[in-house]
């Protein structure tokens, strides 16, 4: 499904990615750990073509996406990518912050999108009760659902996950978790950084700890987690998988 060769990006004298190589699987979920500065948002919206690679090729489905002829646009449709911000318009309401992508991107005609929106939010849970409301009338845990529903409404063949409770409190972290979860092993291809190591240890077919823009070791999440043969990685896990990575 996805293949990353060789991918560097700097800015200026900083390395955000040295040289990171993995490829992902149809139906396959991996989890992206590491201290703050390791580079893994930046392979995100790298996949993402949010940023552009400085060098290194990306494939997606056997495409090169890095190619200068690349579609972006048609590239970004098949990618999901939900941000540890949830990013939703404060003047739609919910089903409308899901039907937008359908009807302006997509051009799909409205009656489509909005059944199309309706199955997306049923899919992460978000009720009928919700469909109205605004985004400051909703949880957070209930805005980065619906910032789920959004995506997959696209119908993408990949999705990105970016911290994506890192601003929850536990209890609606956990909400989101358990959607994430629900839909990868349903079989959505997913990417998904996270310092949420129980969760990992739940949903990864396979972890990738980075730190200083590489992958410096890569498991199953059962072998990094409870015996890890890189020395950051046990310290990062150590020291609670967070901020008191001292390295």
């Amino acid at each position: 499904m996805l293949e990353v060769e060789n991918i560097y990006k700097s800015y200026g004298n900083v390395k955000a990615l040295n040289g990171v190589t993995f490829s992902l699987e149809k139906g396959e979920t991996k989890v992206i750990a590491g201290p703050s500065g390791a580079g893994k948002s930046t392979l995100l919206k790298c996949i993402n073509l949010l940023i552009k690679p400085d060098r290194g090729r990306i494939f997606l489905e056997g495409e090169e996406i890095t190619s200068p002829n690349t579609n972006i646009s048609k590239v970004r449709q098949k990618i999901g990518f939900v941000f540890q911000e949830f990013n939703l318009f404060n003047h739609l309401t919910v089903l409308g912050n899901v039907m937008i992508g359908l009807t302006k991107v997509k051009k799909m005609p409205k009656e489509e999108a909005l059944r199309r929106a309706k199955e997306a939010l049923e899919m992460v849970h978000i009720g009928e009760d919700l469909w109205n409301r605004y985004p400051s009338q909703i949880s957070g845990g209930e805005k980065q659902r619906t910032a789920i529903a959004r995506a997959l409404a696209m119908d993408p063949v990949l999705m990105l996950y970016d911290e994506p409770t890192s601003a929850l409190d536990p209890n609606l972290a956990a909400e989101v978790l358990q959607v994430i979860k629900e839909l990868s092993r349903s079989g959505m291809t997913s990417l998904i950084v996270t310092h949420e190591m129980s969760f990992a240890l739940e949903v990864a077919d396979e972890m990738l700890f980075m730190f200083d823009g590489r992958i410096v070791h890569a498991a199953s999440p059962v072998e990094l987690l409870s015996n890890p043969k890189h020395e950051l990685a046990s310290r990062f896990l150590r020291l609670g998988g967070g901020n008191g990575f001292l390295g």
